[in-house]
């Protein structure tokens, strides 16, 4: 877009009492400095909303009412996502309370042990889950049965 023609910017701000006042601000300068450039004319709007330099072609930029901040947009604000949609939040829940590693019939113990530097680099090299290799070697030399 070519300098001439009105911008209207809002990546530097965020959700603070203070910027919303400046996207305010910002959105009502652009809103007046297109509407200026329309009642002129010599542009008009695309199928997607956007003005148009008729003698260039040059896109000037969206329709106010498309950049319009949605606390400005028929005097409504977004509902949250639970409340907006409370059956699909539900099965959204149930889905999450089903993930993750499923519980076990037994539980180990932790526990603190020292063992020598070789054994755990031994352990260790075998890669992941070397510490339920290590578990099973122990019941196997201790007679016991597998769990």
């Amino acid at each position: 877009m070519t300098s001439k023609w009105p911008e209207f910017m809002t990546a530097d701000l965020s959700d603070s009492e203070a910027d919303n006042a400046e996207l305010l601000r910002r959105w009502h300068a652009y809103d007046h400095a297109m509407k200026e450039l329309v009642a002129k004319g010599g542009i008009h709007m695309d199928a997607d909303g956007w003005w148009v330099e008729t003698a260039t072609g040059d896109m000037i930029g969206p329709d106010p009412e498309i950049e319009k901040p949605l606390e400005l947009r028929d005097g409504t604000k977004a509902k949250p996502f639970r409340e907006a949609f409370p059956d699909l939040a539900k099965n959204i829940d149930v889905e999450i309370a089903r993930r993750g590693r499923p519980k076990a019939d037994v539980h180990k113990t932790p526990v603190t042990i020292r063992l020598d530097p070789d054994v755990v680099d031994l352990y260790k090299a075998m890669g992941k889950g070397w510490q339920s290799r290590l578990n099973s070697d122990l019941r196997k030399v201790n007679g016991l049965q597998n769990v």
